[in-house]
């Protein structure tokens, strides 16, 4: 009887000692789940992240396209404005020339008709 006392005592133990075993087996189970879960979900937020500022990126990108081609735009017609002020200025400067021409030329009729 002391022996079957024994005996049951020991598979008493080694069933607890299994019961241990596995309820820290299925917590580390549950622990890598969890882990490889928020893992899971950090990957996914940083890919939201990611994603996010690729879009805001985007968006800049687009706002300093849209405001280059407002700015060539804007520059074409400056030079276009100038190159018609250039054009007048140029056609006002040959006229003066002439104007000035021609007064010299009386200028000197003038001077010459004096001397005579």
């Amino acid at each position: 009887k002391a022996a079957s006392l024994e005996k049951q005592q020991e598979l008493t133990k080694a069933c607890d000692d299994l019961r241990e075993k596995m309820e820290a087996l299925e917590l580390s189970q549950m622990t890598q789940e969890a882990a490889s879960v928020a893992s899971g979900r950090e990957a996914s937020e940083r890919q939201e992240e990611s994603e996010a500022k690729e879009r805001r990126l985007a968006a800049e990108v687009r706002e300093i396209e849209a405001k280059l081609s407002e700015a060539t735009t804007m520059k074409d017609e400056v030079n276009s404005e100038l190159g018609t002020h250039k054009a007048a200025s140029l056609e006002k400067q040959e006229e003066l020339t002439k104007v000035c021409d021609d007064l010299q030329d009386k200028i000197k009729n003038l001077e010459a008709n004096q001397t005579a």
